[in-house]
């Protein structure tokens, strides 16, 4: 399992090119390699998108109980 590439995948647009002009100067201060790095935030971004798309789901769940006050 390519645990790198599927952190990168995370890193599209802007997040792409933060993680590019971020990564370059980490990697000369820690022990892992640019990849590592830019695999390693674009991981935090899908998580971040992730745990929203879910509390959107509970939202609409309430929502269709009628439970969510507009």
């Amino acid at each position: 399992m390519d645990l790198t590439a599927m952190g990168r995948v995370g890193l599209t647009g802007w997040r792409g090119a933060v993680a590019s002009r971020v990564a370059e100067p980490l990697s000369d201060k820690l022990p892992l390699t640019q990849d590592q790095i830019e695999a390693l935030m674009g991981g935090v971004f899908l998580a971040l998108a992730t745990w929203e798309f879910v509390k959107l789901l509970r939202r609409v769940a309430k929502a269709g109980r009628g439970e969510l006050d507009a």
